[in-house]
């Protein structure tokens, strides 16, 4: 007769293998879970704390931009520079003096009327210049001579190379002044000056006044 198989017989507080895993798993996965919620607590507290700061931010910048205020204006303001501007009644070429065939001793009496074409004052001076350079301009004891005068006033007299005007009077916008040139060919002047031909220009420049507080 065959003997049965011996049973085992579990001891109510032994634990299977299975039982033994679960056991173990359960340590490690409430630590994990701990941290969760302590993430999560983390997160709701930084959340929190982020929304009061925004409130805070509001608050401040509401506080800050609620003030009264005005404005005041001056309109239409201009400020226009003045135009300087000055003619003379003889500006073409030859209109001062035009002369041919002159000998020693010959004399040419000219008016030039200046005149103020601008809107502010201004007073000017006078210079003489030339392209050629012949005995009549170069010799300054033989070659043309000049007297200048406003009304009885001598301005100039000399050699019409050096003539230099100082600064005239203020001429008002509008205004003008009057020159009176007397030139001449000296009596002295020898052979040498025969058949010359010399150009000369008469070059008057203004400037404005000074400027004042307006």
């Amino acid at each position: 007769m065959e003997r049965a198989p011996a049973r085992r017989t579990v001891a109510p507080t032994e634990k299977t293998p299975p039982d033994q895993e679960r056991e173990t798993k359960k340590p490690a996965e409430r630590k994990e879970k701990g941290t969760t919620e302590m993430r999560k607590l983390n997160l709701l507290a930084g959340m929190a704390l982020a929304g009061m700061v925004l409130v805070g931010l509001t608050a401040t910048a509401d506080k800050t931009s609620a003030s009264f205020t005005a404005t005041s204006t001056n309109p239409s303001n201009t400020a226009n520079a003045a135009t300087l501007t000055m003619s003379n009644n003889k500006p073409n070429a030859g209109d001062l003096v035009n002369v041919s065939n002159l000998v020693p001793g010959d004399t040419m009496s000219r008016t030039v009327t200046i005149t103020n074409s601008g809107n502010v004052g201004f007073t000017y001076v006078a210079s003489a210049s030339a392209v050629a350079n012949t005995l009549m301009w170069s010799d300054t004891t033989n070659g043309l001579q000049v007297t200048v005068l406003r009304g009885a006033t001598t301005l100039y007299t000399g050699a019409l190379k050096n003539l230099s005007l100082a600064a005239s009077p203020t001429i008002a916008a509008a205004g003008t002044d009057t020159l009176t040139f007397n030139f001449s060919f000296p009596s002295s002047a020898g052979n040498t000056f025969q058949s010359l031909n010399q150009d000369f220009t008469i070059t008057y420049t203004a400037t404005q006044l000074a400027g004042t507080a307006r």
